[in-house]
């Protein structure tokens, strides 16, 4: 059955509805399999979008949101699940039969070790490239059509470090992006356009937001939901944070 795939972080799944939630509205109502994960770095989200596109057929459409640049993974064969850490949180991937720490080190004196002495911010967007890169390529070779983003503006430097970072981002196809306001994404778009609707004390975009970036962003229609449904997306909090 054809269906098409989404990969991200918690901007992509979440506690309450994320854009691919909403592709479907404007698709002809094709399935949508929604792979995101909260805390998923980029290595773990070009890994997940290769295995999607080796291990499903008829694959209609790939959309991908790339994330945050700091975060990285921790594997480990330890099965079943782990929310012991302050850092991250672990799942059990049959796929891949490890354990993924999401996030990061779930214990916090090792991730502020791995951060001092491993990480770097240039390598950091340098490899970010090289995912995005990647990821291309293979589903260029597989022929699976796809649409890619960005959940805020900092996932791609607005400076190059080096030469050869130079030559990787110009190998990038970003005519396969979908951004806002040049090189930015879901968060800024949110937070420029639906902040009156955010749930209080919380970073992530609420639905309502989600929803227009399908439609503004993505597919940039014209076309608009029901009343009912679009009521709904502004209530979606109501009372669920002292408001009336």
């Amino acid at each position: 059955m054809h269906k098409t795939i989404a990969h991200g972080c918690s901007f992509t799944r979440f506690k309450w509805p994320c854009w691919p939630a909403y592709v479907s509205w404007f698709n002809g109502g094709i399935s949508m399999l929604n792979k995101g994960r909260s805390g998923s770095g980029n290595e773990t989200i070009s890994r997940g979008v290769i295995n999607s596109a080796l291990k499903h057929h008829e694959i209609e459409h790939m959309y991908i949101m790339w994330s945050g640049t700091d975060r990285y993974e921790v594997i480990t064969k330890e099965e079943g699940p782990d929310d012991r850490g302050e850092m991250t949180y672990r799942v059990w991937d049959n796929d891949f039969n490890w354990s993924v720490y999401y996030g990061g080190h779930f214990e916090k004196d090792k991730h502020e070790m791995y951060r001092r002495h491993f990480w770097d911010e240039e390598h950091q967007y340098y490899r970010t490239l090289e995912h995005i890169l990647r990821t291309q390529m293979f589903l260029d070779k597989k022929e699976i059509p796809y649409t890619m983003m960005l959940f805020n503006k900092d996932v791609l430097s607005e400076k190059f470090f080096s030469e050869s970072e130079r030559g990787l981002y110009n190998e990038i196809n970003f005519s396969k992006f979908k951004f806002y306001k040049g090189n930015g994404g879901l968060n800024e778009f949110a937070e420029d356009n639906y902040k009156e609707y955010y749930l209080r004390g919380e970073s992530h975009p609420p639905p309502i937001a989600h929803y227009h970036w399908v439609k503004d962003v993505i597919f940039q229609s014209d076309v608009l939901c029901p009343e009912e449904e679009y009521t709904k997306l502004k209530n979606y909090f109501k009372g669920k944070d002292g408001r009336s």
